[in-house]
């Protein structure tokens, strides 16, 4: 896919022969892809094409006041928007065209329009402003870095943080990451930012305004007479939401774990390709010790006739000392790295996952809100009867479930996404150290975070509030290591993702039938032996056999603990839940692994340098 990088000097100074080597160098980058940059007044914008790109319409444009526009990504929806009055004339074939029309039609709110995985950036010439914006997921990833007297951005966060020099850690960031295992509108850099989700940041010399153009589907409701209706609009959705992702002119790759998600992308690419609309895609899938997911993938694999790589977590796993991340921590380094080689060797560009299958399909053994949904509108009776279904699938008192229903109905609450389960005592222990909690004022409320969900009707107030956190954490964000090409999440097709909210949660889900409706509409799809699952194999395993040899290195030299240095953590909590982990004993085993993999994180970037930094960064930068 696309970079974007630029610089905007809010005093309109003459751009050096050093602000457009600075851009340059980031786009190339040493790949062997075309580097266009543009010059205005105070202003240097750079966009870097693979050479797939400009067939994809990954271009940019300008207009003829000077206005720029430079475009990552891929727009789905062209031919609608080509059909729309305010969408009369667009020159050319790039995306990035329909990208600057609706911008100069509507301002930033026009980007609502634009449907696909995107990330743009924008110089307003007349104006005298920068616009960046990101599509309602953040799946094309986009930051920027807001100085005294300048405005720097790319789409790359290492080259971001090269350029600035500002790598002092934003404690903020570093409090929800180990906390929570993500942090919402926030890199590990102080000053450094993502361009938020489903927003616009515009960037002028006297302000910045962040503005949102999709907002939750809160409001809206779809119904229909006959429940066959939603079967048969969830297929159609689906179909398209994998048609627009596969590539047309060459081979796509796909995950294939076995389960419901991914094997319905499959499943469907198969069928595109027996019209002849798509050819073959590779899948790839991944094995490790005691998995019982062979069986599934292979079954899938013979159904669809499709080339298939095997990878086995052992060789490439959850983490490594020396892979967890560039400019953030991130997991799974070593199979994305693997990813990228194998791609690169099938002459491939486009990696479709089932990432946000779970929620998006309800894969859920607790809606239990529908209850909420009868007490509303005062009918008692079947809140009773609700409850008890609800109570008896779950195996817990009745009272529960209508006082949850009840204290939903009475205010703005909703139950959060995981409810902690865990009866041990190492269950809420997190090994923060009192003073940092103190300093960043940690608590489990979402202190940064939008609330529109709260607007939402009882019944569907939680999974708007799922929603709103996942999208807000972009953890559908392409992983640095992939970023080049177009790595992409049919279930997050925004339109699938919208049907899907607004139906009623008795059609998605109901007692003792989690993906009610996936499996009902996809009953002709899928293999007997894959709609059948009720349960899938996690990776348990493979993240223990990862984190171990990790975590018996940082006991063999606690002393060496940098977060213990940097005041993050506890180190007699750390320690003890690090030995307790070793032996197989209740540790909180899932917020440890964040632990850790900050904590390596650390050992690899060297950690913050608030005290000390490169000279000729800070010299460009003040």
């Amino acid at each position: 896919m696309s970079k974007l990088a630029g610089i905007f000097y809010f005093d309109f100074r003459p751009v050096t022969a050093g602000d457009e080597s600075r851009v340059y160098s980031a786009l190339k980058d040493g790949e062997q892809r075309p580097v266009r940059i543009y010059r205005s007044h105070g202003v240097v914008i750079g966009h870097a094409v693979s050479a797939s790109d400009t067939v994809l319409g990954n271009d940019c444009c300008s207009s003829p006041d000077g206005t720029i526009c430079t475009w990552d990504g891929r727009l789905d929806n062209r031919a609608d928007l080509q059909n729309q009055s305010q969408f009369d004339s667009p020159h050319s074939d790039f995306d990035s065209d329909f990208a600057l029309q609706a911008y100069r039609n509507e301002g930033p709110s026009g980007f609502g329009d634009l449907i696909g995985d995107w990330s743009a950036a924008i110089w307003d010439a007349p104006a005298r402003r920068v616009l960046l914006a990101s599509d309602y997921a953040g799946i094309r990833p986009l930051y920027y870095y807001r100085g005294s007297d300048r405005l720097m951005w790319s789409s790359c966060l290492t080259d971001l943080v090269r350029w600035t020099g500002l790598n002092e850690l934003d404690e903020d960031y570093v409090a929800s990451f180990l906390t929570q295992g993500n942090a919402a509108n926030r890199t590990p850099y102080r000053g450094v930012y993502p361009v938020p989700s489903g927003h616009s940041v515009c960037v002028s010399a006297d302000r910045i305004v962040r503005r949102a153009f999709w907002d939750l589907p809160f409001r809206q409701e779809t119904r229909f007479k006959d429940e066959r209706c939603y079967e048969e609009q969830l297929k159609a959705l689906f179909r398209e939401a994998v048609s627009v992702r596969l590539d047309k002119r060459g081979r796509s790759c796909a995950e294939l774990s076995g389960g419901l998600d991914s094997s319905a992308i499959v499943c469907m690419a198969s069928q595109l390709r027996a019209t002849g609309s798509h050819p073959e895609v590779v899948t790839f899938s991944y094995a490790h010790e005691r998995s019982t997911e062979a069986r599934y993938f292979q079954e899938v694999e013979r159904t669809c006739n499709f080339p298939a790589v095997h990878l086995q977590l052992e060789d490439f796993p959850f983490v490594a000392p020396a892979q967890v991340g560039n400019a953030a921590p991130s997991w799974w380094q070593p199979r994305f790295r693997e990813l990228a080689r194998r791609m690169a060797t099938l002459d491939s560009s486009v990696f479709l996952t089932g990432q946000f299958g779970d929620f998006i399909m309800g894969n859920t053994v607790d809606d239990a809100d529908q209850v909420a949904d009868y007490l509303q509108n005062a009918q008692f009776l079947q809140a009773a009867r609700e409850a008890f279904s609800w109570s008896q699938s779950l195996r817990v008192p009745i009272y529960s479930i209508l006082w949850r229903a009840l204290r939903t109905n009475c205010s703005s609450w909703a139950a959060p996404a995981i409810a902690q389960t865990t009866c041990d005592r190492y269950g809420s222990i997190d090994s923060i150290a009192p003073d940092f909690r103190k300093r960043v004022a940690l608590s489990e409320s979402e202190q940064d975070q939008e609330r529109r969900w709260q607007s939402a009707p009882p019944g569907r107030r939680r999974r708007l509030r799922t929603l709103s956190e996942m999208l807000a954490a972009r953890l559908l964000q392409a992983p640095e290591t992939l970023q080049h090409i177009s790595y992409t999440h049919p279930y997050a097709h925004r339109p699938l993702v919208e049907f899907m909210m607004t139906i009623p949660a008795a059609v998605v889900c109901r007692p003792g039938e989690p993906r009610r409706l996936m499996r009902r509409a996809f009953a002709g799809l899928l293999p007997p032996l894959i709609l059948r699952r009720k349960s899938k194999t996690g990776y348990q395993a493979a993240y223990r056999q990862a984190l171990l040899p990790l975590a018996v290195e940082l006991l063999r030299q606690p002393a060496d603990i940098r977060m213990v240095e940097y005041r993050y953590v506890d180190r007699s909590s750390f320690t003890e839940r690090l030995r307790r982990f070793t032996e197989g004993l209740d540790c909180n085993e899932p917020q440890l692994r964040q632990l850790i993999l900050f904590e390596f994180w650390l050992r690899s970037s060297g950690g913050p340098v608030d005290r000390e930094m490169d000279e000729a960064a800070l010299s460009w930068i003040n």
